[in-house]
């Protein structure tokens, strides 16, 4: 099983440079931020003092001060501008290997069994990679900048006013330690009950408008608008107490800063009393501590994305716990042998958090070449079947033997066909070179030949969402190409011709039957099997 934490340690490191010098530069422009505000209250502050007198005026040096505040002014905007391009090139790169990793990480996983569709878990999936995501630009960077920004301040003034820095230090330590915290703790923990209420009141809400019709036929509308009007106002109730929760620790945090800030003034006046401190310098020192405040006020939502990164990184290894990533329970034998068999023994499955069982104790073997057709009722088994003999899901008891068959040689066709955003000749080929013979071979096949001719590009036409869109019948016989591209031994059909006409799906599985005369074919199909006049049949 994957680090994921380790694995994103490793991408950080990888692009090091970028991230480095993006710190860095973050560092650097809070530095001249700082300083410039401090510099350029004691230069008013002193130029005032100096005018007040004529011979301090003509004496007082206005150019090095000048220069100063030029200078600041100057590197803190450079080093803005180079601490986004820095920055956001880190993250991006980071990002860029980060979601091709983690995606390929989640498909590796036994989902099917997960039900990854389901709003709750996809939902919370892609708010966890988001977060996961935000771990450098809104918590690595903001965090050691402000603990850039505590040292210095404390060297500050341990030279200008040790006293002081013995005062100041507690509160420091509360704002950057202790605050933050307690902020994980009150605001942080309610997340994933927040999370859970959000999700039940999209699922209602996907419920209410998909049902529509039979809601209002039954007269059920009023009832579940009720229902999820209360889930809204609990959600709004629990959004409401979390968000009471941030401001009264961030108004914790601005009390402390502000008792920063008036103790150092405080204490800048006694110096100034004392004769260890110019006037002009309790305006630079009480500046300095305004602009240094400002920046420790971000620790506390530095932490919040630092926490729920994390997070997000340990529940992702524990899907993968969860999802049991364990071998192929499927056993292949000889797959060099001449002869195709497959053998189910005393197999059950029963899915996850169901009482139901779908299979149970189901016996048989089945020799090739040969068409086999899976009979039962809706509800029956023959989709999860078919998801055991294509390994999707792992029996719960019992064992499937393949003979004379490599794992790469069985494919699977479900009911929904994907449709990827790309072109035409990308979904037929799946990353699989072939050349436009073939595709316009296997589109003749299954009848979509002349469909794709007329696309406004032909193969190279992109369908998907919010661009050429296929049918449920052309989706289906996309599906059907796809397989006679990859040219399995073992071929698993469920509901090939779901949304075709009967005398197109008649057509099309006695010409697949010519095609693959010498494969093995499991298939269910509630409409053709009649039709096929086939007597070769599994029951469930």
């Amino acid at each position: 099983m994957i680090n994921l934490k380790q694995h994103y340690l490793t991408l950080l490191v990888r692009e090091r440079r970028y991230a480095l010098l993006g710190t860095f530069l973050a560092i650097v422009t809070t530095f001249s931020g700082i300083a410039l505000l401090a510099v350029s209250g004691w230069f008013i502050s002193a130029a005032a003092a100096a005018g007040l007198s004529t011979i301090t005026a003509h004496t007082f040096n206005f150019f090095t001060p000048g220069a100063m505040v030029r200078g600041l002014s100057i590197s803190r905007t450079a080093g803005r501008y180079g601490e986004r391009i820095t920055s956001h090139e880190a993250t991006f790169r980071i990002i860029a290997q980060l979601r091709a990793d983690l995606f390929k990480f989640v498909a590796a996983q036994k989902w099917n069994e997960q039900q990854l569709n389901r709003h709750q878990v996809s939902s919370r999936l892609l708010q966890d990679i988001h977060n996961i995501e935000s771990i450098y630009q809104f918590a690595v960077i903001p965090a050691l900048t402000a603990l850039a920004v505590s040292i210095g301040y404390l060297i500050t003034l341990i030279l200008v006013l040790p006293q002081l820095s013995l005062m100041v230090a507690p509160i420091l330590f509360a704002v950057c330690i202790l605050i933050p915290w307690l902020y994980s703790q009150r605001v942080l923990e309610p997340e994933n009950t927040q999370q859970e209420q959000q999700s039940l009141m999209w699922m209602e809400s996907s419920t209410l408008f998909n049902g529509i019709r039979t809601l209002t036929l039954f007269r059920q509308i009023e009832p579940r608008g009720a229902t999820l009007q209360k889930q809204s106002e609990a959600m709004d109730r629990w959004e409401a107490k979390t968000l009471n929760r941030q401001q009264q620790v961030l108004l914790l945090s601005q009390i402390s800063l502000a008792a920063m800030a008036i103790i150092s003034f405080w204490q800048g006046f006694i110096a100034f009393n004392a004769g260890q401190l110019e006037g002009a310098y309790i305006f630079m020192l009480l500046l300095l501590t305004l602009g240094s405040a400002e920046v420790l006020a971000g620790t506390c939502p530095a932490l919040a994305s630092l926490v729920l990164g994390l997070r997000a990184l340990s529940r992702l290894e524990a899907h993968s716990s969860s999802a049991r990533q364990i071998e192929d329970q499927r056993l292949f034998q000889n797959p060099n042998k001449q002869e195709m068999a497959v053998h189910v023994k005393q197999l059950t499955y029963v899915y996850p958090q169901a009482d139901k069982t779908v299979l149970r104790k189901l016996n048989f073997k089945q020799q090739g070449p040969e068409w086999i057709w899976l009979k039962g009722p809706s509800g029956c088994g023959k989709s999860t079947l078919l998801q055991l003999l294509n390994g999707d899901l792992n029996p719960t008891q019992g064992r499937i033997e393949f003979d004379g068959f490599q794992p790469h040689k069985v494919q699977f066709m479900p009911q929904r066909i994907d449709i990827l955003r790309a072109s035409l000749r990308d979904n037929l080929c799946l990353h699989h070179p072939h050349s436009d013979e073939q595709l316009w071979t296997a589109l003749e096949q299954v009848e979509l030949a002349s469909w794709a001719k007329h696309l406004p590009h032909g193969l190279d036409t992109w369908l998907g969402e919010n661009e050429w869109q296929p049918s449920g019948g052309e989706s289906k016989r996309i599906g059907l190409a796809r397989i006679l591209l990859q040219d399995p031994n073992l071929i698993l059909l469920d509901e090939p011709t779901a949304g075709l006409d009967t005398d197109l799906s008649v057509t099309l599985l006695q010409r697949l039957a010519d095609q693959w005369k010498d494969k093995l074919v499991i298939c269910s199909s509630h409409e053709c099997f009649r039709k096929m006049n086939q007597n070769r049949s599994i029951q469930l």
